[in-house]
């Protein structure tokens, strides 16, 4: 009686270094790509820097040392609109960071 068990190993080591393969090939892959590349952006003086992170996602960050008040807020507001050409309906800052995150409407486009 000839047993199968070799050609078994073998056949379970090959899927099992397949599979492993392919986990790995997963880890390399590359993240979402945003929508259009970090730009800045100059307002009344003040430099701004925009990014579109999808269809209807922005973000915006002020200068180095900017505070949240609503001066600095209405500014990020207003980099957003002017970038996107788009209106912004809610946005909140990022937990632990100084960026603003906004959702922006394009169906209600901005009148220059």
């Amino acid at each position: 009686m000839k047993s199968d068990f070799p050609r078994f190993t073998v056949q379970c080591s090959w899927l099992a270094q397949a599979g492993f393969a392919l986990i790995l090939c997963g880890c390399g892959l590359p993240a979402q790509q945003p929508e259009s590349p970090p730009r800045t952006l100059e307002l009344d003086g003040v430099a701004y820097r925009v990014e579109q992170i999808t269809a209807s996602t922005w973000t915006a960050r002020g200068p180095a040392g900017t505070s949240g008040s609503s001066q600095t807020t209405a500014g990020l507001v207003r980099a957003i609109e002017k970038a996107s050409n788009c209106k912004v309906t809610d946005s909140s800052y990022a937990a632990k960071s100084t960026a603003l995150s906004a959702q922006v409407d394009c169906g209600s486009k901005l009148k220059d």
